[in-house]
């Protein structure tokens, strides 16, 4: 396998997983289509940090009004960014689990599955706060969806890699179980 050793197929998928939730949260937490409003040529775009508003083709950008900052907006803010660092420590803490095989251990698989879920938690979590949030002539967009992608990977991630914590290195035969 190269890089990865004798990782097993489990791990290194479990990898590919989270490296894609990773990226797809720091996308949908940086672009600023979390709600959007649109009618004819005016537009209002709104992020968890920026927003945009558009008139007629000439576009403003800057950072979130405070007339729409609100406890449900913040919390909101706090559980994204908390998802958006576990999902960055998560796919690291897989990269050492299936490049160095010193330093694979079932507490490294731990690590990363706790880290993995926690941040699918705190996705969803965010996910509510904010669909609770969004005024009457708003509508939810792509950002938030992003999000919600990476949250749902960040699960499959952590699924993929409950076959590592549960193999300890023991050969099950037919007559003796665990």
């Amino acid at each position: 396998m190269g890089l990865c050793g004798s990782a097993s197929l489990w791990a290194i998928i479990a990898l590919v997983v989270a490296i894609i939730a990773m990226i797809l949260d720091i996308v949908g937490v940086a672009t600023i289509s979390w709600m959007v409003y649109q009618i004819t040529t005016n537009s209002i775009r709104v992020g968890l940090f920026r927003m945009k508003s558009c008139v007629a083709k000439a576009c403003t950008e800057g950072d979130v009004n405070s007339g729409f900052k609100d406890a449900n907006f913040t919390a909101t803010q706090g559980f994204e960014i908390l998802a958006l660092i576990l999902l960055l420590l998560a796919p690291i803490a897989l990269c050492v689990y299936v490049c160095v095989r010193s330093m694979r251990g079932t507490c490294l698989a731990y690590t990363a599955m706790i880290m993995l879920f926690t941040a699918a938690f705190f996705c969803f979590v965010g996910m509510i706060c904010w669909l609770s949030y969004v005024p009457d002539p708003y509508v939810v967009s792509y950002s938030l969806g992003l999000t919600v992608i990476a949250a749902i990977l960040a699960c499959i991630a952590g699924l993929l890699i409950i076959p590592e914590v549960l193999d300890d290195g023991r050969q099950v035969t037919p007559n003796r179980r665990f």
